[in-house]
């Protein structure tokens, strides 16, 4: 009877099961990367037993279970290491280079040392900036350099994000310049967390916050470099207030130059705004568009930083991502501002307030023409207009409040400093009330407020 179908495999039982406890071991020789995936839906700790290895700069502590999800990232082994991981995903590095060289760390190391040679000879520290296109390496970058800074001086350097797709230390859609003044978070996306989370395991960083509001430059660049120029100004005054900041200096992320304008007006503005004395262009040498680019950026900024233009190649470990992994991170910013993460538990309050209690705000969206209007060059680009409220264009909404009394002029609103944000949970039509979720028990305050481009649902 055994020749009858279906008899002997009855007793194979398919292998779907992932026993997440389940401990894998995972060496790495000296000198390499191993590129790591972690998908939404799933989750991953990883223990260094002997060796050292970095994240993005950050070491990891030996026998310290760190816990991914929703991460593309890289472990570097500084020196040969040994480490265990469990996940839900039973393969979650990149297939085909797990393990590879990483050519990029002479670069990062011989840039680290010069910036340590340049704090050194004056007391005003670097004004370094990252340019290049996206996906490049500019962010990691720039995190590995912060990392690096702290590690041995007790130097504090001024991280500055211009590009508001990138949710650093704060949600999506703001400009941002922050201290970096203790280890980052190897485990956030977002590098670690701000003030406005609660007791958290590693010292919480304080960002000067500056809201675009908007998704892209090229929907009103006008304000885009507005607020760069006010971002610009807290920032000198930081550096004028305090000496250990300015001796330390700026590394500044910049947003692809994909998004800046074609004639490079942007570039050479946010050069002369924040003094940079330091320019690094992150590109593929074996891309022709990528060096003819090089070569346009060069002619152009060179009358500002002189020979202080280096190109450096794209990072080894760059792992290929899409819109769909940019949106998650940008959501999940937006989920941890509000409710925390795997680490720090945040309980927010939701608040019931009247449409007539409620004011907000929106910047004037050029590539809307039901919003900016025919003609662009009749408009203020500055302006501020206030937003009806109804479901549709609420909803859901990441709000920002400000400083401003709630019945002050649209230009002060927009020229007032940030307060925090909210989040539009339900609009009530029929009772003429909207419910928001803020970070703090107590009532809706009595603020003007923002509206940002980006929605988040529960």
């Amino acid at each position: 009877m055994s020749f009858l179908p279906g008899l002997t495999e009855a007793a194979q039982v398919p292998d779907i099961y992932i026993d997440v406890n389940e401990a894998h071991t995972q060496v790495l020789p000296i000198g390499t990367l191993w590129k790591i995936r972690v998908p939404s839906e799933a989750k991953m700790s990883i223990k260094v037993l002997t060796g050292i290895a970095e994240i993005f700069g950050t070491e990891l502590a030996n026998n310290i279970e760190y816990n991914f999800q929703n991460w593309n990232f890289t472990v570097h082994a500084v020196e040969e290491v040994c480490l265990e991981w469990k996940g839900t995903d039973s393969h979650p590095a990149i297939e085909g280079e797990d393990l590879i060289p990483n050519e990029s760390a002479q670069n990062i190391y011989n840039l680290h040392f010069s910036l340590e040679k340049m704090r050194n000879s004056t007391f005003d520290g670097p004004k370094v900036m990252i340019i290049g296109n996206k996906r490049v390496g500019k962010t990691a970058l720039c995190r590995t350099l912060c990392s690096y800074t702290i590690k041995f001086k007790s130097y504090q350097p001024m991280f500055i994000n211009l590009n508001p797709q990138e949710s650093i230390f704060s949600p999506p859609g703001c400009l941002s310049a922050t201290p970096i003044s203790d280890i980052l978070d190897v485990q956030l996306p977002i590098w670690g967390e701000s003030m406005t989370s609660g007791a958290t395991s590693l010292h919480s960083k304080q960002p000067l916050l500056k809201l675009f509001g908007l998704e892209i430059i090229a929907e009103n660049r006008d304000l885009y470099m507005s607020t760069v120029e006010a971002l610009s100004e807290d920032v000198s005054e930081r550096l004028h207030k305090d000496a250990l900041i300015q001796r330390s200096g700026c590394i500044i992320n910049t947003p692809p130059l994909s998004q800046l304008d074609d004639d490079l007006k942007d570039l050479v503005n946010i050069i002369e705004k924040f003094k940079v004395n330091l320019i690094i262009m992150v590109g593929d040498e074996n891309n022709d568009e990528d060096m003819a680019q090089f070569e346009k950026v060069s002619q152009t900024i060179k009358p500002f930083v002189g020979d202080f233009l280096l190109r450096l190649p794209r990072l080894t470990g760059v792992i290929e991502s899409d819109d769909t992994y940019e949106r998650s991170l940008q959501r999940n910013a937006i989920r941890e501002y509000f409710y925390g993460n795997q680490n720090t538990a945040l309980s927010p309050f939701s608040v019931s307030i009247d449409y007539e209690d409620l004011i907000i705000w929106e910047p004037i969206n050029l590539l809307d023409p039901s919003s900016a209007g025919a003609d662009n060059n009749s408009i203020d680009k500055l302006e501020l207009k206030q937003v009806t409220i109804t479901p549709s264009s609420i909803q859901h909404a990441l709000i920002c409040l400000t400083y401003s009394d709630k019945h002050a002029k649209p230009n002060d609103v927009r020229r007032s400093s940030i307060l925090g944000f909210a989040l539009v949970t339900e609009v009530n039509e029929k009772r003429k009330k909207v419910r928001i979720l803020i970070p703090v028990p107590g009532n809706f305050p009595n603020c003007s407020t923002l509206l940002t481009s980006y929605r988040y649902l529960e």
